[in-house]
């Protein structure tokens, strides 16, 4: 890895500059100028720099010597060390005798700049390679192998931590990553994908869910007031082990779908409350729901005003109770029932029967969740 590149460079001799008034060069371990208050100068090398990376001491350079050398100016040349090793130079341009009181100083302030920015670099490396073992985590199939593992180790990744999915639907991702990452625990995982933000929360073990709504509508109250950010949170249930982080994960995101095609109004959507839409989608995916599919679409095409669908939605809603019903609907009585024997007459189920009216409600779920 390239630790003192022209962009690092630039950003040292920029910052020096402004603060000491003098032209700054900064030169690479070849002696090469990769960074310089005279632009001109960018790619050409420079000796005096030569001569330091050499003897790996400072080198001063008087007005007699500028004009002996090729490619300098009078100045001071200190080598830039990181973990013991000569990384580059950095020359001050000047009267030696004027500009060697603080020489030091400007070479400790690259050598630091050097240090934070490897620093920097390791952590989003590490970064990374934690969203690449998120995105392993949830998207693999079988076992991890002990490479896996390590890596986790290293990165300090403890599995032994209870962990929720949490998939995140967003207006603005990047503004939506930066907020979540801010308020993240240092045991959380994030992970941004094409589509949507995935958090793995580490959570109670006891209560979960009273802790996850109070987070996520947290983070949809917080990101509607900082950024007007509008979110779609959808939320697994917590499962043992890495494959049950995978099994929360598709949770997550089935109940999210699902959400969104029932009550596209809502921010939240945990599992618990979506679980029956859930096993229906997971069951369709498996090809298992064909023989409930068509009562509801048949009573929609033969429902030309959309009084049908309204009274089982209204049947549905206040748990058979045909006095409800008829309330909601602000129908008599007798209108309702009629209504229920037309459904009864177009699908072959009888809403006034449990077990016809759960046939119904699920093919209702089937056909609004595709």
């Amino acid at each position: 890895m390239e630790l003192l590149n022209k962009e690092l460079a630039q950003e040292i001799v920029d910052r020096t500059m402004g603060i000491i008034g003098k032209n700054i060069n900064i030169m690479d371990n070849q002696g090469v100028i990769i960074g310089s208050g005279d632009p001109k100068r960018i790619d050409d090398v420079h000796e005096g720099a030569v001569i330091v990376i050499k003897q790996g001491t400072g080198f001063e350079i008087t007005e007699e010597e500028a004009i002996r050398l090729h490619g300098v100016r009078p100045g001071i040349n200190l080598p830039i060390f990181f973990d013991g090793k000569i990384m580059g130079v950095i020359g001050i341009t000047g009267s030696p005798d004027e500009i060697r009181s603080f020489g030091e100083l400007v070479r400790m302030a690259a050598e630091l700049s050097l240090q934070q920015a490897v620093l920097m670099n390791e952590i989003q490396w590490d970064e990374r390679l934690k969203e690449e073992l998120v995105s392993q985590i949830i998207h693999s199939e079988g076992k991890h192998d002990s490479l896996f593992l390590e890596r986790a180790m290293r990165l300090g990744i403890d599995f032994e931590l209870a962990r929720t999915a949490i998939v995140i639907m967003t207006s603005d991702r990047k503004k939506t990553f930066g907020y979540l990452k801010s308020r993240l625990q240092k045991d959380d995982l994030i992970l941004m994908q094409h589509d949507n933000i995935v958090v793995l929360k580490v959570v109670p073990r006891d209560d979960i869910d009273h802790y996850i709504r109070k987070i996520t509508e947290a983070w949809l109250k917080g990101l509607k007031e900082n950024d007007n950010i509008q979110v779609k949170i959808g939320v697994g249930q917590y499962h043992e082990g890495l494959s049950g982080i995978k099994d929360s994960y598709r949770e997550a995101v089935l109940t999210l779908n699902s959400g969104l095609k029932l009550i596209p109004q809502h921010g939240i959507y945990l599992y618990e409350d979506y679980y029956l839409p859930v096993f229906l989608l997971s069951a369709a995916e498996k090809g298992l729901t064909e023989e409930l599919q068509p009562f509801y679409k048949n009573l929609k095409e033969k429902d030309l005003k959309g009084e049908l669908t309204e009274s089982l939605r209204a049947l549905i809603e206040t748990n058979s109770d045909m006095n409800k019903a008829s309330q909601k609907l602000f129908v008599h009585r007798n209108t309702l029932r009629y209504r229920l024997d037309k459904i009864t007459e177009i699908t072959g189920k009888d809403p006034r029967k449990t077990t016809d009216l759960l046939h119904l409600y699920l093919s209702f779920l089937i056909n609004e969740l595709e």
